[in-house]
């Protein structure tokens, strides 16, 4: 179990999961919370997901591998993995087909390179990758709120999830820390831990900044404007 938030700009993307995978559908037999999510693709952002963690760990190693990322290249990559993870797992059949897999790539419009995170999930989409809204923060749920919907409807009457970027970040990042903080409240499969990417571009390069962290403590640091010195620059 896991959540993703994510948010894509054209100039920017941000995407943040938690540090747990558990044992059982509801954690029954316990978890672990010191798991490396996040896998840095070179040239672009983080890929990470919900689901399956070993099917998402190895699809997102192997994307890291590459050297071409086109959308049709990652659909392959994608195809490939989820049936060599089937036939080696026959029983988990269902579990990979509602796995969600969060990856980024950059896009060519009218000659500018512009952000986008796709996701790839065999049962909603087949084997295409689709991409987020710019300017809507998308949420991966954990399996407790998935089986409980009044609580994603209860989270999002209560969060604006269309939120156009206003060029304050550290607001941003406070309003997705707080959607983080609740879920993580409430989900026996999500830690506390916040596990943060941020890719942007600055005078045409493209930077690459990573912050784990208690996420309370996260709230008062955007809040107060001291997030920026937390942040590590990822090469």
């Amino acid at each position: 179990m896991s959540v993703v938030i994510g948010y894509v700009s054209d100039y920017f993307s941000i995407v943040m999961t938690d540090t747990r995978i558990t044992y059982g559908k509801n954690a029954e037999m316990g978890w672990d919370d010191n798991v490396e999510k996040l896998v840095s693709i070179p040239n672009m952002g983080w890929a990470t997901g919900v689901g399956v963690f070993n099917f998402i760990h190895n699809f997102n190693r192997k994307l890291a591998k590459l050297k071409n990322t086109t959308a049709r290249i990652i659909e392959e990559l994608f195809e490939k993995t989820l049936e060599y993870e089937k036939n080696k797992n026959e029983y988990l059949k269902a579990q990979f087909d509602s796995t969600v897999i969060t990856c980024p790539r950059i896009g060519k419009e009218e000659n500018k390179s512009k952000f986008r995170v796709g996701l790839l999930n065999k049962e909603h989409f087949g084997n295409r990758l689709m991409e987020l809204g710019n300017n809507h923060i998308t949420i991966l749920y954990p399996y407790d709120y998935l089986d409980d919907l009044s609580k994603v409807e209860n989270l999002e009457k209560r969060f604006n999830m269309y939120t156009e970027f206003n060029g304050d970040l550290w607001k941003l990042l406070q309003h997705l820390h707080q959607i983080f903080a609740e879920i993580s409240t409430n989900s026996s499969g999500v830690s506390r831990i916040c596990d943060i990417s941020i890719q942007v571009y600055l005078d045409n390069d493209l930077y690459k900044f990573q912050l784990k962290e208690d996420v309370r403590p996260l709230i008062k640091a955007a809040k107060n404007g001291t997030l920026l010195n937390k942040l590590s620059v990822v090469i």
